[in-house]
């Protein structure tokens, strides 16, 4: 037995001796083509083997690589990928040029499976992280999409630090609730609700909408403003149904796919950013000053008499002052500090990262603070398990003030646009703010002592397993299992001392209010994914699976009126106290199947179909059918194309359906609470639910075609489409004669969008000394009524028809904008004979993004966004008009005898629905390297690459509009009442210095 073992023993020694003297070794190193840096994470394989390695972070790799091994391939997500003869070479450096087109990067086409770019039939917009954050540092990831997505219309509904944006994909979708997109976070179903925290209720605003509860014109911030964007590796937008059918009931705004950053193979990488900067307003109203003849047409008799007066004794002391510049000219300074760290082996990956963040505001007291880590892992269990975990914290805290719409005078703006520039407001040497003869408050001292903040704690965790079941040379089976949960916690508090000018004459002098928002969300999904083949040339990839989705809501809040003077948090008490509670529960199941075929990569064909059921529809034991089909064909790859210069011709078309449920409890009629001989009792509500109410759907059919020249130097992408809202829900109004006043979801019509999108890229130039990439956007979407089963109806969420409004009607946009004077001529299908106006939604928009590299050290971008001729109905300038504060107040321009002040005030909607079309710099940017021979000299090989740079937001804006920002939004991100402006709180131009070392 001992000489058997030792005979085998002998063997196998012999056998491994002739393998390793069979392998060789290669090493090199991997650059970027156009700075000459090392690329970490570049995949090096032998082709044709799954034998493999991933390049360190200064770019080198090495690899044991059989002797039969003839050639390797490199490539990396945002490079072409490039393939390399061995030959008798044992060392082999590559260079790998930017893909403007990005044709081998994978976007997702199922729930478990992805594909590559060329092999796409839906037009997808995937945003890298330099693109995101490369060039300058934005607030928040939805806001640095701005300009880059086409197909996409977005605004900042607030230019408050950490203030929302609104985002709408491919035109209207919905008339009721938010226009924003489904958010998926590394496999986790992101919350993104934008509750308002009750700053324009009646405590606070007499211009509430509702008595105590929240309102559209809160102000609020959207919950993704609280992810970090220095930790997203990359954006998939799915801006149309075709491409987010796979996603269903929750798809019908578009689905937005981020992806965080994850570890590398490697070399231990430790990266530290430091970014110092300032924020001004873009732009501020500016003042005209005051005279005895102007106060007579602003003020008559004993009040006239009372201005003059007032205004020589301020011009004899020296006391004329710009209240506007005083409360919103102020510099805000910015800080954002990163450092993350990144490695591992093949088998074990990481990715740890912490970031802060702290945005002063403009307005003295505001501001935006963002705290966060995150720690990514990844890990092989033996051969055929691979698991991962993404493990996130974040704390947000957002000091807004109070702005916008409010006719009480609490807010900055309506204040300052009453304010003449002679007004003595400043406060006394103990501090004691005077009233305000002009307005219900003194803005200096709403700047000082209200209080309106929150405080937001979230945590998002995911994990992920792939179980390889069965692998075999003509085919694979695997259990693709993902999970993962967002739970946030927020706490507002808002306060105005009984004190303050507002509240004193109240009936119960002032208020608190203590918000309490909580979200928690949650999602689990199995896929069974079978690759196979048929033959030599077709390849099958089906999958089948269950998702299972649920949201737990618990809102409330505590409002305290009648405040003991003094300052609110100091020990205090109200007596008037009151009180809401919200608890809200969904679940969502979904089941799946897709197929995908792919012949050659010259044809490749999917359909798929998801059912969903949800506890928000009127039967939720009911499941709704969202198929998908779609077709590539990659004339470029056939036989008998011969065009050597041309690298891609690719025909596409796909269709695809989503949907959207019912708002929360529209199947129920609620009751009303009464009081009759000292007993509490309920009625029925004049209000009704909808017990047989579903979904929301939308129907998209795209096709397109994809080309690609000079080795993908020149690249163009051209989609047309047309989607279909149908069964859109709203509330539906009925006659009094019923018995009831309206029913609370009812399906009133559908709506089309159909647009078009295209995209040009170019590189110009690329030598070892100078590159330039250039990518060219444009896109229109149109929207009309299509379907109209109810009366025309108002959709938007203006002010009347002497500022604008937005109508329902058959064969018209549903944001175009009516209003006085009524013309029973231009527009006979709405009842109310308005004069019809333009249309909120632009013409077009084109972004155009332009990238330089100098000699290897240097960065140059800048992207400059146009929109052109959107309609707002801007209302600040009527508040000036009237209080005499605008800068042309006194001017004539038509020379007709009335000054433009009071001339405004009489006119027609004409005045208030103006042109917020735009050019815009929207980012700039230079960077230097510094070069690695005079960093080694005083470093060595500690620090392997320092970068320094400056940067700015919004630099220039070019703009008729007249208001603090063209894409102003009072009502946040509702879905069609997104462009009405009322004294918002000014964007801002904002300046970074950055600092980026890594060792």
């Amino acid at each position: 037995m001992k000489k058997t073992l030792f005979i085998i023993f002998l063997m196998v020694t012999a056998l491994l001796q002739q393998v390793v003297a069979q392998d060789r070794s290669i090493s090199g190193r991997v650059t970027d083509a156009a700075s000459g840096q090392g690329l970490p994470g570049v995949t090096v394989l032998v082709k044709g083997t799954t034998v493999g390695a991933s390049t360190n972070s200064d770019g080198t790799f090495n690899l044991s690589v059989p002797s039969t091994a003839a050639t390797l391939t490199f490539s990396s997500i945002g490079y072409l990928s490039v393939e390399r003869p061995i030959g008798n070479s044992n060392v082999i450096d590559v260079q790998l040029a930017t893909d403007t087109r990005q044709l081998e990067e994978v976007v997702v086409t199922g729930l478990a499976t992805s594909i590559k770019r060329s092999n796409l039939a839906n037009a997808v917009t995937t945003i890298s992280a330099k693109e995101l954050v490369g060039s300058t540092r934005p607030v928040t990831v939805d806001a640095a999409l701005n300009g880059k997505v086409v197909g996409a219309n977005i605004s900042q509904t607030s230019g408050a630090p950490g203030g929302g944006v609104a985002i709408q994909l491919r035109g209207i979708s919905t008339l009721n609730g938010s226009t924003q997109p489904l958010y998926i976070i590394d496999g986790v179903y992101a919350v993104n609700a934008e509750v308002g925290n009750g700053a324009g209720a009646a405590a606070f605003s007499a211009a509430a909408s509702t008595v105590a509860g929240r309102s559209s014109q809160d102000n609020p911030v959207n919950r993704i403003s609280d992810l970090n964007p220095n930790d997203i590796e990359s954006i998939e937008v799915l801006k149309g149904s075709s491409a987010a059918a796979i996603y269903g009931t929750r798809a019908n705004n578009g689905v937005i796919i981020i992806k965080t950053k994850r570890g590398v193979a490697g070399q231990t990488r430790v990266s530290f950013n430091q970014d110092l900067g300032f924020a001004k307003a873009w732009r501020l109203l500016g003042k005209e000053d005051w005279t005895d003849s102007k106060i007579d047409l602003v003020y008559s008799g004993a009040r006239a008499a009372l201005e003059k007066e007032r205004l020589r004794t301020a011009q004899a002391n020296g006391q004329i002052f710009d209240y506007e510049k005083e409360v919103f000219g102020n510099t805000g300074f910015l800080r954002n500090s990163s450092v993350s760290i990144s490695g591992g082996s093949e088998r074990t990956k990481f990715y740890v990262a912490g970031t802060t963040s702290n945005e002063e505001g403009i307005v003295n007291r505001t501001g935006f603070k963002r705290n966060s880590v995150r720690a990514n892992i990844d890990q092989k269990i033996g051969e055929r398990i691979d698991i991962g975990v993404t493990s996130s914290f974040i704390n947000t805290q957002n000091r807004r003030g109070f702005t916008g719409n409010d006719n009480r005078g609490v807010s900055l703006g309506y204040t300052l646009a009453y304010l003449p520039s002679y007004a003595q407001l400043q406060p006394n040497e103990a501090g004691v703010f005077p009233e305000n003869p002009y307005g219900g408050d003194n803005p200096l001292a709403i700047v000082e002592r209200s209080i309106n903040e929150e405080n937001t704690n979230r945590t998002v965790q995911a994990a992920t397993g792939v179980l390889r079941i069965l692998e075999k040379e003509g085919s694979s089976l695997r259990l693709a299992v993902q999970g993962g949960i967002d739970f946030s916690s927020s706490d507002a508090l808002l306060a105005l001392p009984a004190d303050l000018q507002s509240q004193r004459n109240l009936a119960n002098p002032g208020a608190v209010r203590v918000v309490k928002n909580q979200f928690f969300n949650y999602n689990a999904q199995a896929f069974l994914v079978y690759d196979w083949r048929i033959g030599e040339t077709i390849n099958l990839t089906s999958q089948i699976g269950s998702v299972r989705l649920g949201l737990e809501r618990d809102l409330s809040f505590s409002q305290g009126q009648n405040l003991a003077p003094g300052n609110p948090l100091s020990p205090n008490r109200s007596s008037l106290v009151t009180q809401e509670v919200e608890f809200g529960s969904e679940q969502d199941i979904g089941q799946v199947a897709q197929q995908e075929i792919n012949f050659r990569d010259q044809i490749i064909a999917t359909a798929g179909v998801r059912f969903d059921k949800s506890s928000r529809n009127g039967d939720p034991n009911k499941y709704y059918a969202f198929p998908k089909a779609s077709l590539a064909v990659n004339i470029a790859k056939f036989g008998f194309f011969d065009l050597p210069a041309v690298n891609l011709v690719k025909l596409r078309a796909a269709y695809g359906e989503t949907g959207a449920p019912p708002i929360f409890g529209s199947t129920f009629s609620p009751l009303v609470n009464i009081s009759t001989g000292g007993r509490i009792g309920f009625l029925p509500s004049t209000l009704v639910g909808n017990p047989n109410i579903g979904p929301e759907r939308a129907t998209e059919f795209e096709t397109g075609v994809d080309l690609a020249f000079l080795d993908n130097r020149i690249t163009l992408e051209a989609t047309v489409y047309n989607k279909v809202a149908k069964d859109l829900i709203n509330i539906f109004q009925l006659a009094p004669s019923t018995g009831v006043t309206s029913i609370r979801a009812f399906p009133v019509g559908d709506l089309q969008n159909r647009g078009i999108e295209l995209s040009l890229g170019a590189t110009p130039v690329r030598t070892d000394n100078f590159s330039w990439t250039s990518t060219t956007q444009y896109w229109s979407n149109r929207t009309k009524v299509t379907r109209q089963v109810v009366p025309n109806f108002n959709t938007g969420l203006g002010f009347g028809a002497s500022f604008g409004r937005n109508v329902f009607s058959l064969g018209q946009s549903p944001s175009r904008w009516y209003g006085s004077p009524t013309s029973a001529t231009d527009n006979p299908n709405n009842p109310s004979f308005l004069t019809r106006y333009e249309e909120a939604q632009p013409k077009f928009q084109m972004s155009f993004l332009n990238s330089f590299t100098l000699f290897k050290n240097v960065e140059l971008s800048f992207l400059v966004n146009w929109r052109k001729d959107s309609y707002t109905s801007n209302l600040s300038r009527l508040l000036q008009d009237e209080g005499g504060t605008t800068e042309d107040w006194s001017q004539d321009d038509d020379g007709d005898g009335e000054v433009n002040g009071q001339q405004r005030q009489s006119g027609t909607a004409r005045e208030f629905i103006q042109n917020s079309g735009f050019v815009r710099v929207r980012e700039a940017s230079i960077y230097y390297s510094v070069p690695a021979s005079v960093r080694t000299s005083l470093f060595k090989d500690y620090v392997r690459n320092i970068r320094i740079g400056v940067s700015g937001n919004n630099l220039l804006t070019y703009t008729d509009y007249v208001g603090y920002d063209p894409e102003v939004s009072n009502f946040g991100s509702t879905s069609n009442g997104a462009q009405v402006d009322v004294s918002s709180f000014p964007n801002t131009r904002r300046v970074f210095f950055h600092l980026s070392l890594d060792f």
